[in-house]
């Protein structure tokens, strides 16, 4: 039960960047808004930067997913 809970808090982590992207782009007040912030949210103007966060969020996923399948793997053998 553990290694499905994992599993889909890592497809939720997979999912995140679509959201993070619909919430940065999803007005053009919130853009503004954010990369006037401090540091780490200056940088989500830049394209690059956003594309490395990008991928690590759901390379992060694929991560945790992989764990999840895993774990179930090992459950299964002992």
């Amino acid at each position: 039960m553990k290694s499905r809970i994992i599993g889909v808090t890592g497809c939720s982590i997979m999912i995140s960047p679509i959201i993070l992207y619909w919430f940065i782009h999803g007005s053009y007040e919130r853009y503004i808004w954010i990369i006037n912030g401090p540091y780490p949210f200056s940088q989500l103007g830049s394209g690059p930067f956003q594309m490395i966060t990008y991928i690590a969020i759901f390379v992060l996923g694929l991560a945790v997913v992989a764990a999840s399948i895993w774990f179930q793997k090992r459950r299964n053998i002992n």
